[in-house]
Formats: C-alpha cells, sequence, structure tokens
C-alpha cells in the first residue's frame, strides 16, 4: 500500500514538474542598469515560461500576475485565441536593443500552433517584446526577418532616421499583428482622421477599336476611415483567422519634408475565406514630439499581378504618388 502511495506521488510530481517546466532569459549586452537588467530579464523569463507552457496544456493564457499593460495583455490574448504558440529553447540569451519609448528584445524563436483548422502558412516565428523606460511589457509581436530589419535600418542617414526607421519596423510588426489578432481599436488608433485608403482590384475592359478585347486592368476605389474600418470589422467577424505576413519591405523618407515616410509592403493575406498577394503602402508622419506615435494618412493596397504577369515596377505605387504639402 505504502508503494502504490509513493507511486502515486512520485507521479504527480513529474507531472507537475513537467507541465511547470521554466522557460529562462538574460540579456548578453546592450543594458548596463543592474536592478532594471535584473527585472526584466525575469519578466520576460516568466512571460515565455507561461506561454510555453499554456502552449502545452492547450488552455489559455494567464497573464494577470505579470508585469504587462493592459494593451500588451489584451492584444496577445486576442492573438492566442487563433494562434497558441510554443518556445523553442527553455535558455534564451539576447541584447537589448533601447528605443525611443524604451526597449525592446528580438529574436526570440517560437512555432505556431494554430487553434483554428486550415491554417497551412509558415510555423517557425520568432518573438518580439517591447517595454516602457521602466521595464514594463507593452507589446508581444511576431518579428519581421531579421536580414529585414537590419538591411533597412543600415540605409538610416543620420541619427534621427536611424530612429524612426526602427520605429516604423516596429509599427510595422505591430500593425501586422492589428490583422491576426483582429484588433480593430488598435487600427483605428493608428490612422488618421482623415486618412484615405485606395483598394485596387482588377478588372476585365473592353478594349475599343475594330477588333475589341477583354484587357485586364486595375480600378482603383477610394474609402474614409470609417468605411475601411466598417468593412474590415465585418472581414474579422467572417474568417476563424487571419493571417498577414510582409516581405520586401522599403522605407523612403520624404526629400522636402523629412518627417514623412513611405513604407512599400509585399503583403499575403491568408485567412479562412480567402487568399491574396498584393502591394500595401502606407505613408507615414512623424509628429514634432517625439514622445506621440507617428500615424498614417495613407493606405494603398493592390494586387501584385496583372494578366498573370508580375506587376510592373513602375506601377507600384509609392510615396512619388503622393503631393504631400
Amino acid at each position: 500500500m505504502k508503494q502504490n502511495i509513493l507511486s502515486i506521488l512520485f507521479l504527480f510530481a513529474l507531472s507537475v514538474t513537467i507541465h511547470a517546466a521554466e522557460v529562462t532569459f538574460r540579456f548578453h549586452s546592450g543594458l548596463q542598469a543592474e536592478n532594471l537588467k535584473s527585472n526584466m530579464e525575469t519578466r520576460i523569463s516568466q512571460l515565455l515560461t507561461e506561454i510555453d507552457n499554456a502552449a502545452k496544456d492547450n488552455r489559455a493564457l494567464k497573464l494577470e500576475p505579470l508585469s504587462m499593460t493592459p494593451s500588451a495583455r489584451n492584444s496577445l490574448n486576442s492573438f492566442w485565441k487563433t494562434f497558441h504558440f510554443a518556445i523553442d529553447f527553455s535558455e534564451n540569451i539576447e541584447k537589448c536593443i533601447t528605443d525611443v519609448n524604451g526597449f525592446e528584445v528580438r529574436n526570440i524563436p517560437v512555432t505556431l500552433k494554430p487553434v483554428a483548422e486550415g491554417y497551412k502558412g509558415e510555423l517557425s516565428k520568432e518573438l518580439t517584446i517591447s517595454f516602457s523606460r521602466d521595464g514594463e511589457i507593452t507589446g508581444v509581436h511576431m518579428a519581421l526577418a531579421n536580414n529585414v530589419y537590419h538591411d533597412i535600418i543600415s540605409k538610416g542617414r543620420d541619427f534621427t532616421d536611424v530612429r524612426r526607421r526602427a520605429e516604423i519596423l516596429k509599427f510595422v510588426e505591430e500593425f501586422r499583428s492589428y490583422y491576426d489578432e483582429k484588433d480593430i481599436t488598435s487600427l483605428n488608433n493608428i490612422y488618421s482622421e482623415d486618412a484615405l485608403i485606395i483598394t485596387g482590384k482588377v478588372v476585365m475592359k473592353k478594349t475599343s477599336g475594330d477588333s475589341p478585347q477583354l484587357k485586364p486592368e486595375i480600378v482603383y476605389t477610394k474609402q474614409n476611415k470609417t468605411q475601411y474600418l466598417t468593412n474590415l470589422e465585418r472581414t474579422f467577424k467572417n474568417n476563424k483567422y487571419i493571417k498577414v505576413s510582409f516581405d520586401n519591405i522599403r522605407v523612403m523618407r520624404h526629400g522636402a519634408k523629412p518627417q514623412y515616410y513611405g513604407v512599400t509592403l509585399h503583403q499575403h493575406w491568408k485567412s479562412s475565406n480567402y487568399e491574396d498577394d498584393g502591394y500595401v503602402f502606407l505613408l507615414w508622419e512623424f509628429p514634432e514630439d517625439e514622445n506621440q506615435p507617428p500615424t498614417i494618412h495613407v493606405r494603398t493596397w493592390q494586387p501584385d499581378q496583372l494578366g498573370g504577369e508580375a506587376l510592373d515596377e513602375k506601377e507600384i505605387i509609392n510615396m512619388n504618388d503622393f503631393l504631400i504639402q
């Protein structure tokens, strides 16, 4: 009898050990303040441990005890409803990056575990975690590819340009996550009230002349911010999951008005009901107050092919197509 009880207790202890496996994190460089460094390492370790255990147990996240802003907690919970993900390594070591709003940690490998059926996209990703200046977690997002990040940063002409490029890339990661998380509130906040939304679609038009033929042509429609977000919210409700990915990212600073930046992204949109590829253009403005976030004044989308052929480079919308006064 005693042996059975001991066996049961041993199995119970083993089970607890398995499900409470700890994921650790520490910085190898980038942060000198020892107390802040220690606190952030502890907070990252706690977050990664909770994420990994929740993925293994296929349960909801328990983020309330963690040092996170409400928006970061809500954003991660929203993403978790569609995509669980496990942390690839039990020990993680990365550099601390300082940005205008605080700090950032990149390159934490994770593996997606889609909740909804039908997702066949890439499963291997990297996690980015953002912090305020006092070390509170302000965002958790899937990262852009490392080579893309460093290539765009390296093209900065001065300190301000480099800082803004880093901030744009951070916002692009968050911007992409807003669609994955179906976060209408954050999308509403990032677009200016007078934002112009332009969407292109391919239609077949008959040519004139003696031998008319059907020829593919892109027709563009305009929406205001309210119309766009209303239609997008309907799309969110009608899809079990949405996964947006970006590649071929280009960042251009306006020559005469350096507070404006044009960002061109090749976007792959995959949802439970629809899939497409196209180019997204975003026109960003940085305010004079550097503590305020940039806003998007223009968003365009156009298909990346016309008549079965790749869209000509000259046809891809960029900042030169808009008059900035």
